[in-house]
């Protein structure tokens, strides 16, 4: 049988006599689109943050294709190959579509010691910009990368956020309540997009 790609196990957390998440267990396979559904307060998002170290957890083990993630910073978390969208867009609002989408690519940059400290090599912030104008082009946005993130329609602020979290590479993408504060039509159309990029990228989507 196929190892997971995420494997949650018995995974719970507690602030003070608060029990916000207990004894929550879940396995996500290659290539599958996975909701997780719960009334406002039912603690989706406190589970969220658990998977991606926002939170530590107080008991239990996750696992991102058998990797133990647990005592893992956000950091770390990202380089493992887990990205996230929030359910309350979380853009750099006054930087450009285009500079949103380079800043998550230097989080995959392939760095030396002198490099990071100083400056990226000419070829590597080269390969990055290129990246970055292919990935806007796939996601349909180039036409839009000179334009400040912060001005756009809600509906382009979501898929652009969706962009910068493919943008580091991810084997599992988590979407907070992706659709929050959009339209019926701009609903349906984010979900086609969604089914598209998981289609695309081969992602695991959660």
């Amino acid at each position: 049988m196929a190892q997971p790609v995420l494997k949650c196990q018995h995974l719970g957390i507690q602030f003070g006599g608060l029990k916000a998440v207990d004894d929550f267990n879940m396995e996500i396979g290659e290539s599958e689109l996975v909701g997780l559904i719960g009334p406002n307060g039912a603690g989706k998002t406190t589970v969220f943050n658990l998977i991606t170290g926002v939170y530590k957890p107080t008991e239990g083990s996750l696992y991102l294709n058998g990797e133990r993630m647990n005592g893992k910073k956000t950091h770390q978390i990202v380089h493992a190959g887990i990205a996230r969208t929030f359910q309350n867009i979380r853009l750099f609002s006054q930087l450009s579509v285009f500079d949103n989408v380079l800043i998550a690519k230097h989080m995959r940059a392939k760095q030396n010691v002198f490099s990071s400290t100083f400056r990226l090599s000419y070829r590597e912030e080269k390969r990055m910009r290129e990246e970055t104008t292919a990935l806007l082009e796939e996601q349909n946005l180039l036409h839009l990368k000179d334009e400040v993130a912060g001005s756009l329609p809600y509906g382009i602020q979501r898929r652009l956020e969706i962009a910068r979290a493919l943008a580091t590479d991810p084997k599992l993408l988590l979407l907070d309540e992706p659709a929050a504060g959009m339209n019926p039509q701009e609903t349906q159309e984010l979900t086609d997009f969604i089914k598209e990029i998981r289609d695309k990228y081969d992602l695991t989507v959660f």
